[in-house]
């Protein structure tokens, strides 16, 4: 018995040493400039969030393939030893002015103003930590630094978009662009006040001025001067632009009974008082564009002087331009490949 335990752990240590040696033993090792190994840590940890991103995405964790994931690891690393190599520099002002203009563009894209602290809270939520973010940053930075570099011939190719690309992507997308039912309009407006006597009050006073207006005995917009409380169309004749019939935004703001009258007056004609849910209004309809499926030549909406053309254009562009980008990104990947000895030891 005694010999059979001892055998026994001998085999165990044995094993548990094997183990140990696999779990230590690098996935690959990387030499442009210096020998650098891609642990199996690296590389475990590496799938994990690409099969976590997968499942948000909504696909399949099973389609991630550790080998493909290794190969962009391995060209990260040829990146950085080449950048390094060739005088890349990315400094930590240019990280910071980046993680600035990031909370800036979120800002514009969701309308709302954030504090330091609060954009922290977000970039933590999503990413895990500041200084993670922050790493990604600074290697976004120094791929982008060395591809335009290395690359400067093919990122200055000018991209060009002709005529018939254009009436191809048009016929084959027509369906996606169509104007909505819209209105444009001028307003006279007194907000609800806390006092239910005072608004009552305002509301009589609007529907006197109404009537002014449609026996011609006061203009809209001299009433618009003389009782309009919205400082900002107060200056403008009460315009407050155009408001489409698709806007659930501006309808769970203005109500249902707003945009009824909206869309129902004529062009040119003034409402009678409209009680919304921020105060009573007097509307004259300015313009109006019913439903219809925009030609190349039509503006994309009522507020741009964008065509359709120009907006097609302008897409197409960006997508070559992107299209040239990552196959300088490619091009110097097989360069610096050419130049490394690269182990793939991850079978």
């Amino acid at each position: 018995m005694k010999r059979r335990a001892s055998i026994l752990a001998v085999f165990l240590l044995i094993g548990t040493m094997a183990f140990a040696a696999t779990i230590g033993a690098p996935a690959a090792t990387v030499r442009l400039t210096k020998t650098t190994p891609i642990s199996m840590a690296d590389l475990e940890a590496e799938v994990a969030q690409y099969k976590a991103n997968t499942v948000k995405q909504g696909g399949d964790p099973a389609s991630v393939d550790p080998l493909q994931v290794l190969n962009l690891l391995i060209n990260n690393e040829l990146f950085r030893q080449g950048a390094a190599r060739d005088g890349v520099k990315i400094t930590d002002a240019m990280v910071e002015s980046a993680y600035d203009s990031q909370k800036t563009n979120l800002e514009a894209s969701t309308g709302q103003k954030f504090t330091d602290a609060e954009f922290d809270q977000i970039i933590m939520n999503n990413f895990g930590s500041v200084d993670a973010y922050r790493k990604a940053i600074r290697e976004q930075l120094m791929v982008d630094s060395y591809v335009r570099m290395k690359k400067s011939d093919m990122l200055g190719t000018k991209v060009q978009v002709s005529d018939a690309e254009i009436t191809s992507f048009y016929r084959k997308n027509k369906t996606n662009f169509i104007s909505p039912e819209t209105v444009k309009l001028s307003h006279i407006y007194i907000p609800f006040t806390n006092d239910a006597q005072k608004d009552a009050q305002n509301k009589a006073l609007l529907e006197r001025v109404a009537r002014d207006i449609k026996n011609g005995s006061l203009s809209f917009e001299k009433a618009v001067v003389q009782y309009s409380e919205d400082a900002q169309s107060k200056n403008k004749a009460g315009d407050i632009g155009w408001l489409t019939m698709d806007n659930m935004e501006a309808r769970a703001g203005l109500g249902d009974a707003f945009f009824d009258v909206a869309f129902t007056t004529d062009v040119g004609n003034v409402s009678d008082v409209v009680t919304s849910n921020t105060g009573y209004h007097i509307l004259k309809i300015l313009a109006y564009n019913d439903t219809k499926i925009l030609q190349l030549q039509d503006q994309i909406s009522p507020t741009t002087s964008t065509t359709v053309e120009q907006y097609i254009r302008s897409e197409l562009a960006a997508q070559k331009q992107q299209a040239n980008y990552y196959a300088a990104i490619n091009s110097l990947v097989d360069d610096l490949r050419k130049s490394a000895t690269i182990n793939i030891l991850y079978k």
